[in-house]
């Protein structure tokens, strides 16, 4: 879909009252005033950390490297840059800065960051999230996009009805030729239910963004997608708008227990009684002070994630130090040869 026609779809499709109207109450899409400001009550429960302390537990570049399946597990994936890991930091409570990471998963301005399968997971119950490489554009060899991508594949397929996938779409984007043959394998080939949320809903003025929900759910609805949750959903992984709806909806579809994320209102739900609320307020205690979340293996692993990530800026800068070289060198080429024709010309 061109560019032209997604422009006069926008413009086509009927402003929702009841869309705005949501949009306003999660706090989200750009006023003329600026962003909207929450109050502090959803600034609080945006921030909590429902799944208490999460570490890296595996990251899988390759087939051999994926870990045993998980009793659920709720895979990320979307295009490169869409917001994947600012989401799963949001999500479990973490802040991720702009162009760095300050969560658990390493975060940058850049497509391509994410080059593994990265599983985060608690020792003490089940919870697992998985921060998948983005499919399309990165700053990596072909050969290693192709080895991401069919990791990528082999896992979602072999997961089948365990997993649950949360696809993510950037709100400025329309879905794209490759987020639909994505849908269509998950329905198709691995049977895995998908949900659906549209990422960085604070930086789209609410009008556009109302009719850009609008958009989505009809192109959603012309795929046919029989594992498809109904509801797209709206979020911000920066101000956290629309992240505490979204955990609900996520616990609906996982196994009781699996995770801490309320079902229904704002108080959390039941996970093994007192004595696990007891574990999970002492480690509410220990993260705050700073205490490493899993043990050794885990420290190696997110090691390994956090070597990739200054390796990708190091190439990143070398490449700019290079392209910036050759310019210097292009324009000290052009001064010599104006200095030479003004000798010849007596210039």
């Amino acid at each position: 879909m061109s560019l032209c026609s997604v422009r006069e779809r926008l413009r086509r499709t009927p402003l929702s009252d009841a869309v705005v109207r949501r949009i306003r109450a999660l706090g989200l899409g750009r006023e003329r005033g600026g962003a909207v400001r929450l109050s502090d009550e959803q600034l609080r429960e945006g921030r909590r950390r429902e799944l208490g302390r999460m570490g890296l537990i595996r990251a899988a570049a390759n087939l051999d490297e994926l870990p045993r399946a998980a009793e659920a597990e709720l895979a990320l994936a979307g295009r490169s840059n869409v917001g994947k890991s600012s989401l799963l930091n949001a999500l479990v409570g973490k802040r991720s800065g702009g162009t760095t990471t300050r969560g658990l998963a390493p975060v940058q301005n850049r497509p391509g960051v994410t080059r593994s399968l990265n599983f985060y997971g608690s020792e003490r119950r089940g919870a697992r999230i998985v921060d998948m490489p983005g499919y399309g554009f990165a700053f990596a060899s072909d050969g290693a996009t192709a080895q991401w991508q069919a990791a990528m594949r082999e896992f979602v397929v072999s997961r089948g009805g365990l997993l649950r996938v949360l696809l993510c779409v950037d709100a400025r984007q329309s879905l794209r030729a490759l987020d639909r043959e994505f849908l269509l394998m998950l329905d198709r080939e691995a049977g895995v239910p998908c949900l659906v949320v549209m990422t960085k809903c604070d930086l789209v003025p609410t009008s556009e963004l109302a009719r850009r929900f609008a958009v989505l759910e009809a192109d959603l609805a012309e795929l046919g997608l029989r594992g498809l949750r109904a509801g797209v959903h709206m979020v911000s992984s920066r101000t956290t708008a629309g992240v505490p709806e979204l955990r609900r909806a996520i616990a609906r579809e996982m196994p009781k227990g699996w995770l801490r994320f309320p079902r229904g209102g704002t108080e959390a739900a039941e996970v093994g009684g007192a004595e696990a609320k007891a574990g999970d307020a002492a480690e509410e205690e220990e993260a705050e002070a700073g205490a490493e979340p899993l043990g050794r293996t885990a420290r190696r692993q997110r090691a390994k994630v956090a070597a990739v990530a200054r390796l990708s800026q190091r190439v990143a800068a070398a490449d700019a130090w290079a392209r910036r070289k050759s310019r210097l060198s292009e324009q000290e080429r052009s001064s010599r040869g104006r200095s030479r024709r003004r000798r010849q010309f007596g210039g």
